[in-house]
């Protein structure tokens, strides 16, 4: 993700920031709205890593490649994670799950049905338990 000054990830509604696409007029989203913007729960939300190297090759920033060598990201992303725990289906937070999809891949989802920006604001919520990770 984007790193902001205060080296938390930054706020933003793509692939590279802490946070949801969900405007299907700017191409793929990642969440299934209903008419009223209530997320559809079908497992599709924020998608996450069990860990960095697990991560797609255009999102590990290419200064990581003597530790990773398909790493090809621009260098202004940074790898985070969050919390210690199993990469297992569990509560993140109140309001949020971790729905595993893949071995190496899963969606951070709303726990129940909610407003999009009620989601989003959960997401947001998680940004100072997020740490740079890179090692």
């Amino acid at each position: 993700m984007k790193k902001a000054t205060d080296n938390l990830p930054i706020v933003e509604n793509s692939n590279k920031g802490l946070g949801l696409r969900s405007d299907a007029t700017l191409g793929p989203t990642d969440v299934d709205l209903d008419a009223n913007e209530i997320v559809i729960l079908n497992g599709h939300g924020m998608s996450v890593a069990p860990a960095w190297r697990k991560l797609p090759a255009f999102l590990i920033p290419e200064r990581l490649i003597s530790n990773c060598g398909k790493a090809r990201g621009d260098n202004d992303l940074f790898c985070f994670t969050m919390g210690t725990g199993a990469f297992e289906n569990g509560v993140v937070t109140d309001g949020l799950y971790l729905n595993k999809d893949k071995p190496h891949h899963g969606c951070i989802v709303p726990s129940r049905p909610m407003h999009l920006t009620e989601f989003e604001l959960h997401i947001q919520q998680t940004r100072p338990q997020w740490t740079v990770d890179e090692e």
